[in-house]
């Protein structure tokens, strides 16, 4: 079973598992079990060999229902058949870190959003329920996660470079961790019946710059132009008081020029598991109409 299957990262667990037979939940109506997993306990006539939870909510008034309650409501339905494999996918954010380098499993766990705190309630909650009822837990804890229909940070992003309003900041030197849905997808087939909490990046965390370009690249080619860091910090002012739908601010202007980096060597000595450069992937993948 497949949780948020229609979401961005659901798509592509829906399409590396196509050769199973997959039961999707989610809130849209062409799912096999239609449930919000906030408010409501599903119901099911089977017994699943892995369940996949990947449905989610960043935003701060939703993410303790959506990611930490609805956890809860996903388990209870599944009391009386537990799985035999739970993969959950968490974040991150749970580690609570603006900036930093190769942050690995060890770090403490001190998280600042609602989105962190719900997703690491949910794991706390996760360990407690797959312990009692005999289930391997896996939890994967991705960064900024590329990919088609892909959110938040790198969302805004995209549309300023296809609308042209995104800049280079003159001597930006900042790294960030990311990783392609492609690879969060491949790395649960190959991981969950092992269990463990693991980060999972590409192995690069490249350069906010040459991250850029490379999306630029996938758009056509298009151009980026390069200004100070004294006329973003002004533009970041006015768009605090316009508010977050603003192209920048200066939140979104710390995580563009801060380094934060996570350290994801646990998970590859346990398998055989190589990611994709992202960059490398934007610019060399040949996409066509079976592409995501």
């Amino acid at each position: 079973m497949i949780t948020g299957s229609c979401g961005f990262l659901g798509r592509y667990l829906c399409h590396e598992f196509s050769d199973c037979d997959v039961t999707t939940l989610g809130l849209n109506p062409h799912n096999d079990v239609v449930c919000d997993l906030s408010t409501s306990l599903p119901t099911f006539n089977r017994q699943f060999d892995i369940v996949i939870h990947a449905a989610g909510d960043p935003r701060p008034d939703k993410a303790e229902a959506v990611n930490h309650r609805g956890t809860r409501n996903l388990c209870k339905g599944l009391e009386n058949n537990p799985p035999r494999e739970f993969v959950f996918i968490s974040s991150v954010q749970v580690y609570g870190k603006e900036s930093g380098e190769d942050y690995d499993e060890s770090t403490p766990i001190v998280p600042k959003t609602e989105y962190g705190k719900s997703k690491y309630n949910a794991e706390q909650f996760l360990k407690e329920w797959c312990n009692k009822h005999a289930v391997i837990l896996t939890i994967l804890r991705p960064p900024l996660i590329v990919g088609t229909r892909m959110k938040g940070l790198l969302r805004s992003m995209v549309n300023g470079i296809y609308h042209g309003y995104y800049f280079h900041i003159k001597g930006n030197e900042a790294r960030r961790s990311v990783i392609h849905a492609t690879d969060v997808s491949r790395v649960v087939r190959g991981i969950s019946s092992i269990g463990g909490v693991y980060n999972i990046t590409d192995g690069v965390s490249p350069m906010v710059n040459d991250f850029a370009e490379a999306l630029a690249y996938r758009m056509g080619d298009k151009r980026i132009y390069t200004v100070p860091m004294s006329f973003v910090k002004y533009v970041a002012k006015i768009g605090d008081i316009i508010g977050y739908s603003a192209p920048i601010t200066t939140q979104k202007l710390s995580h563009l020029t801060q380094t934060l980096t996570f350290n994801s060597d646990a998970i590859l000595n346990v398998i055989d598991w190589k990611p994709n450069s992202v960059i490398e992937y934007l610019r060399t993948h040949n996409y066509d109409e079976n592409s995501l």
